[in-house]
């Protein structure tokens, strides 16, 4: 017959411009499928390598090979503009470019203008790229049986290293660069970084304080403790333990179900929950921990507190609801959902999560997890796991918001004449007191909660952030966000006015005042790049600054530098503002000013996180690459 291939041509052709590795996998899956049945084997092979291509860029590529072609694109589409005058014109044109990479274009809320620079922007493209490739090559080696417990267990070997070598680029770009603050003060960002929640030491020590800080509420309140765990159906599980141990394939998978899908599958889930619970008027407060399985499927876990009267009514509703997908399945009711209810006289909530918080940072104290692994390495993979699918893995529930509770620990002291609640609430986060007998009692996340409103406070807790509105635009052209500059609160004040001061018995009117408390902040100023291994190209280059975060320049006449580390050693002119409150000339000006560095930055110690791109010189276009065409 004209045309036609054997299966083992074809199965060959599908695979042939892949890596050695992947070719083996995939040829194995086909060929352990294709006895069972020829058209499945053939379908799974396709939708596999159909999948693969789609990233357009090698699944073996290094972070460099994705940064060039990210460059080539940004490149391509500011390159667009030379033969397309019409804004909207532009816009589609470039989001075909995003497109044919299997990329999702800029939201058609994003105006126009700012939707041209990202899709002109390197660094847009960097995230987008390593985002896209990073999940495309999971889900290949999720779909091809990598993972799971008896191979590699929660993500693949090739996401742990690329995260670890995306760790330890960030790690030395961090400690390469100075910042120095207006007091002189000098210190790396790395230095930074680590004083505040990207230190996973104090992420988990905050974490454990306020869920220790719950507990102490719901033991004083009276309120029942409840722990339960969600999981997903079969049909989203790749992998299944028979016996304990044993690990097979399961045939009720659905072939398209990622660790994305499934945690937004869980998120509605437990939003049908809640919204349940509040018609009745049940609330909750507590944590919720999201974890993978030995396949890389997200489970959540719970640890819940609540009035003992809304048991029956939570324990229904959660069932309810976690069995609406899926119900008669086998096994469905057994282990679909956990409850375990906190006994107070055996011990302490907080202690009993305080394995799932350790295991999921930094594995402190946890010597093994389920499956025997050591906890350090099993934390890595955690980590590599929520960061590849964008998976976030603690989750307060009820109770006033965090961000107050940081920006407090910012302000040294309180103006006289405080309203009462802004002081206890300072005082609750400060350690300005010795309450019950003990050290650190006075860093009290209960006592923070009542000087809220309580636990129950919802929307309507008393100490919000203040924020102000700068007049600058962010690298796209668009309006900056709100700076945070401190606390507010409103605070009752009575007074007697003028006319009424002669009253033998003066009345005290009560009035509502505002109280804004501004928060110690330093403005930090990059002053060099100390060499650092590895890191020659960012210690040679001079790069641009970010927002608020001014290089310490080498400029020629009329304030111009060169910037030798940027692409094509483009010269650019410093704003006399170090580039605030300059407008773009158009949307084709805002782009190319986002390609050649104008950004937005950390203005503070606390929020110095690590960037996920590295500054490296200009690289070479790679001719005849999947993503230039």
């Amino acid at each position: 017959m004209r045309g036609y291939v054997d299966d083992q041509t074809w199965m060959r052709g599908r695979i042939e411009a892949l890596p050695g590795p992947w070719q083996r996998r995939l040829e194995s899956k086909w060929r352990g499928m294709y006895g069972r049945s020829i058209f499945d084997a053939n379908t799974f092979l396709r939708k596999q390598t159909d999948a693969l291509a789609a990233v357009r860029i090698p699944i073996d590529a290094s972070d460099d090979e994705i940064c060039g072609a990210a460059q080539a694109l940004a490149l391509r589409c500011a390159e667009l503009a030379t033969r397309r005058h019409d804004a909207q014109a532009l816009r589609q044109a470039m989001e075909k470019v995003v497109e044919r990479q299997g990329i999702e274009p800029p939201a058609d809320k994003v105006r126009t203008g700012p939707a041209i620079a990202r899709m002109a922007c390197e660094l847009w493209w960097r995230r987008k790229l390593r985002r896209h490739h990073g999940r495309a090559v999971e889900a290949s080696a999720i779909a091809l049986g990598i993972v799971n417990k008896r191979a590699e267990i929660y993500c693949s070997n090739e996401t742990l290293r690329r995260r670890q070598k995306q760790n330890t680029r960030n790690a030395a770009a961090l400690e390469a660069t100075i910042a120095r603050n207006e007091l002189g003060q000098e210190y790396t960002l790395a230095e930074l970084a680590a004083k505040g929640p990207a230190n996973k030491a104090i992420k988990r020590a905050e974490l454990m304080t306020r869920i220790a800080g719950f507990e102490r509420i719901a033991r004083d309140m009276g309120h029942a403790g409840l722990f339960l765990t969600i999981t997903c159906p079969s049909r989203m599980h790749p992998w299944r333990t028979v016996g304990g141990w044993k690990v097979e394939q399961n045939p009720r998978y659905d072939n398209e179900t990622t660790p994305r899908t499934a945690q937004a599958y869980l998120a509605k889930v437990w939003a049908r929950i809640r919204a349940q619970l509040h018609r009745i008027g049940s609330k909750l407060y507590g944590f919720r921990i999201a974890e993978p399985q030995h396949d890389g499927t997200p489970h959540w876990h719970l640890l819940v507190f609540h009035k003992p009267e809304h048991a029956d009514a939570i324990r229904a509703s959660v069932t309810k609801h976690a069995l609406r997908d899926s119900p008669n399945e086998p096994g469905a009711h057994a282990h679909r959902v956990d409850f375990r209810v906190i006994d107070w006289e055996k011990g302490s909530a907080a202690g009993y999560i305080a394995k799932y918080v350790a295991k999921n940072i930094d594995g402190y104290r946890v010597e093994a997890d389920l499956h025997g692994n050591p906890a350090m390495e099993t934390s890595a993979r955690v980590e590599a796991w929520a960061t590849t699918w964008g998976i976030r893995q603690f989750q307060q529930v009820g109770g006033p918001p965090v961000g107050p509770w940081r920006e407090l620990r910012r302000i040294e002291a309180l103006p006289s004449g405080a309203p009462d609640h802004l002081i206890k609430a300072h005082n609750a986060v400060n350690r300005l007191a010795v309450i019950e007998g003990r050290e650190h009692a006075s860093v009290a996340w209960d006592h923070y909660c009542h000087a809220q409103g309580g636990v129950f406070c919802g929307r309507d807790y008393r100490v919000r952030l203040s924020q102000v509105q700068d007049a600058g635009l962010n690298r796209y052209g668009e309006e900056a966000a709100p700076r945070t500059v401190g606390v507010e609160t409103v605070g009752i004040e009575h007074y007697t006015p003028e006319h009424m001061k002669h009253m033998r018995q003066a009345p005290q009117i009560p009035r509502a005042v505002l109280w804004e408390v501004e928060s110690t902040r330093y403005k930090w100023e990059i002053v060099g790049r100390a060499p650092a291994h590895g890191m020659g190209a960012i210690a040679a280059a001079k790069l641009a600054p970010w927002t608020r975060v001014n290089n310490c320049t080498e400029g020629g006449s009329h304030g111009d530098r060169i910037n030798e580390g940027a692409p094509c050693a483009m010269r650019e002119r410093l704003p006399e503002r170090g580039g605030h409150g300059q407008k773009p000339t158009g949307p084709i000006h805002a782009a190319h000013a986002s390609i050649h560095g104008a950004g937005s930055g950390p203005d503070r110690a606390g929020d110095n996180r690590a960037r996920e791109h590295s500054h490296e010189p200009c690289r070479p276009q790679f001719g005849g690459a999947p993503w230039q065409q």
